[in-house]
C-alpha cells in the first residue's frame, strides 16, 4: 500500500466553508482511471483533479466527479494550479500548463487570484421547447445552446436566488447541464448564475467556471464591458472574475486551503 498527498481547496473565495470545494492529489507514478474514479467516490466534493508532472511547469491534469470523468472543470484547475504554487512547487511568477482531455489549459497568478484561460463556447439561439419551459417555470428572456450547456436568461436575480429546480426531468435534455443567469441589482457584480448538472453527478455545482467560456462573451456584448464581475447565487456562493478574449475567456478567482493529508492507495 503507498500513500498520496491530497489537499482540500475552496475556489472562487477567499473564506472557509464558501466556494467550490475541489481535491487535487499529487500523482508520481502512473495510475490507473479506474483507482482514480474510485478516490473520486471517496473524496466527499464535487470534483477531484489528478495532477502529474511531466515536466518543469508541465503537469498532467483529470478531473472526475465521484460518478465520472470529466472533460472539463474550471474549479478543479483552478485549485490544483493553487496547490502547486501555495505548496511551493511551482514558483508563482510562474505560469503553469496542464495538458487535459480539453487541451492545453493555462494559468497564472494574477493580483493575489488564480487565472486561467479557457475555451470560448459558442452559443446559438434555440427555440424554448414546452417542457423546457415549465422546467424553468416561467418565460425566459433568451435560450441558446452551447456544445455543452443550455444557457437561460431570465428576467431578474430573485428569480435565479430563489429557483427549484426539478433534477429528475432533466435527464430529458440532451446537455451536459443547464445555467440560468440575469443581470445582478448589485453593486460592484454585473450579472448572477446557478448551474445544475445532474448529469455529471452534480445536482448543482456551488461555483461553475466552464460555464463562463459562454456567459462571458455574452454578457459582455449584452452590457457592453470588457470585463465582468460574475456571483454564484449558489448556498455557498462565489465570485469569478471574467475577461472575454478573441478565442478565449479568462476567468480568475481567489482560492483557500481547507485541508491536507495523505491517501492510502
Amino acid at each position: 500500500m503507498t500513500s498520496i498527498s491530497y489537499f482540500i481547496i475552496n475556489t472562487f473565495t477567499k473564506e472557509l466553508y464558501k466556494g467550490n470545494p475541489a481535491a487535487v492529489c499529487l500523482i508520481d507514478s502512473a495510475m490507473s482511471e479506474g483507482i482514480m474514479q474510485k478516490i473520486a467516490r471517496e473524496i466527499p466534493v464535487p470534483t477531484t483533479a489528478f495532477v502529474t508532472k511531466i515536466k518543469d511547469d508541465a503537469y498532467s491534469l483529470k478531473w472526475f466527479t465521484p460518478e465520472i470523468e470529466i472533460p472539463i472543470c474550471g474549479h478543479g484547475t483552478i485549485a490544483s494550479a493553487f496547490v502547486l504554487w501555495q505548496q511551493g512547487i511551482v514558483p508563482r511568477n510562474h505560469s503553469i500548463l496542464f495538458q487535459t482531455a480539453s487541451g492545453h489549459l493555462h494559468a497564472k497568478w494574477e493580483h493575489g487570484r488564480v487565472e486561467i484561460a479557457i475555451k470560448q463556447y459558442q452559443i446559438d439561439e434555440i427555440e424554448c421547447t414546452q417542457a423546457l419551459e415549465e422546467w424553468i417555470g416561467s418565460k425566459p428572456i433568451y435560450v441558446g445552446k452551447t456544445e455543452l450547456d443550455y444557457i437561460v436568461e431570465l428576467s431578474n436575480e430573485d428569480l435565479i436566488a430563489h429557483f427549484e429546480p426539478n433534477f429528475s426531468a432533466m435527464k430529458d435534455f440532451p446537455v451536459r447541464g443547464i445555467c440560468i443567469t440575469s443581470q445582478s441589482n448589485e453593486e460592484g457584480i454585473d450579472i448572477v448564475s446557478r448551474f445544475f448538472s445532474p448529469a455529471q453527478g452534480i445536482d448543482e455545482d456551488h461555483v461553475n467556471g466552464s460555464s463562463h467560456g459562454a456567459l462571458g462573451p455574452y454578457w459582455s456584448q449584452k452590457l457592453s464591458k470588457h470585463q465582468l464581475v460574475s456571483k454564484q447565487l449558489s448556498k455557498r456562493g462565489g465570485i469569478v472574475y471574467v475577461t472575454p478574449k478573441h478565442e478565449t475567456v479568462e476567468i480568475a478567482g481567489s482560492a483557500i486551503l481547507v485541508l491536507n493529508g495523505k491517501l492510502s492507495v
